[in-house]
């Protein structure tokens, strides 16, 4: 997801549209003495189910790191491109009328692949949670919490999932919570703003062999890079059923390192926040939501 991929994470989804396919850019351009480009391109598809919903999607990610004036004791030069593809398979299931259980299985490849894919570049991410909602009419609440297993912080690992949502009035949603949350105003019928805090991670392996202090040969080494991105959003939807996508906003929180195979840091790039700006363009097939959150 760098997973990046800023869409609502899978374990608090809901209302969403059968089939959405995004694009994304976008640039970092100022991390201390580090640069940060990155694409991002995804699919994911809904089928409803007698008392549940099967999810499946399919993600790819190119990030491109610049490195400037960095005097180190290893090249930086296969640091520079990595590329994940990840799988998403989910399952929602309701438990009574309030109840919903979610799992979801995300099996994923992260490396330069600079010698082609193997083992080192997989990692096996997932998430279950549970949703209880309460109320009726327009402004039902729902508490969602569970855990999951990812790279939100640069290195695989077990996160907790949190999240409350609901309306303060028709045009207002907010979702509150970890590792995700928003608050989404409806403008009309075409054009929504919101709000988000999104905490995501990259954990690359880098398939080639580098020298330390041109001695020390390591192979497998990996590069680890989290964020946390608070920014503002506008959506506009197009009658064709694609929404242009402009986000602008803060990265904060910023960690870069280089690991050797045990995951033990070798080198920290000492990274500063940096302003960014994402833009992109989402087409939805067979549209149930009005806006996307």
């Amino acid at each position: 997801m760098i997973i990046t991929a800023h869409r609502n994470p899978i374990y608090c989804q809901v209302g969403q549209e059968p089939f959405e396919g995004l694009f994304e850019y976008g640039l970092i351009p100022s991390l201390g003495d580090v640069n940060l480009e990155r694409y991002l391109f995804s699919l994911n598809a809904l089928k409803k189910m007698n008392s549940g919903k099967l999810e499946f999607g399919l993600d790819y990610s190119a990030l491109t790191f610049s490195f400037y004036d960095y005097n180190t004791s290893l090249s930086t030069d296969s640091y520079e491109n990595t590329h994940t593809f990840q799988t998403k398979i989910g399952y929602h299931q309701d438990l009574g009328k309030k109840w919903v259980m979610s799992i979801s299985l995300s099996p994923m490849l992260s490396s330069n692949f600079k010698n082609g894919p193997n083992s080192e570049d997989f990692i096996f991410n997932w998430s279950t949670s549970f949703s209880k909602e309460w109320g009726n009419g327009g402004f039902p609440i729902s508490l969602t919490v569970g855990l999951g297993r990812g790279v939100l912080f640069g290195e695989p690992g077990l996160f907790p999932i949190l999240s409350l949502r609901g309306k303060m009035a028709p045009e207002w949603d907010y979702l509150i919570g970890f590792p995700y949350s928003a608050v989404s105003y409806k403008i009309n019928g075409k054009q929504s703003l919101s709000t988000k805090a999104v905490v995501s991670g990259t954990y690359a392996n880098n398939s080639e062999t580098v020298i330390i202090n041109g001695l020390e040969h390591l192979g497998n080494t990996k590069l680890a890079y989290s964020e946390i991105d608070l920014g503002l959003e506008y959506n506009y939807r197009m009658s064709s059923g694609f929404t242009t996508v402009v986000r602008a906003g803060f990265s904060t929180a910023n960690s870069l390192e280089v690991l050797d195979n045990n995951d033990n840091p070798l080198f920290d790039f000492k990274v500063d926040p940096s302003p960014y700006i994402i833009m992109g363009l989402t087409y939805s097939l067979n549209v149930t939501n009005k806006l996307r959150k």
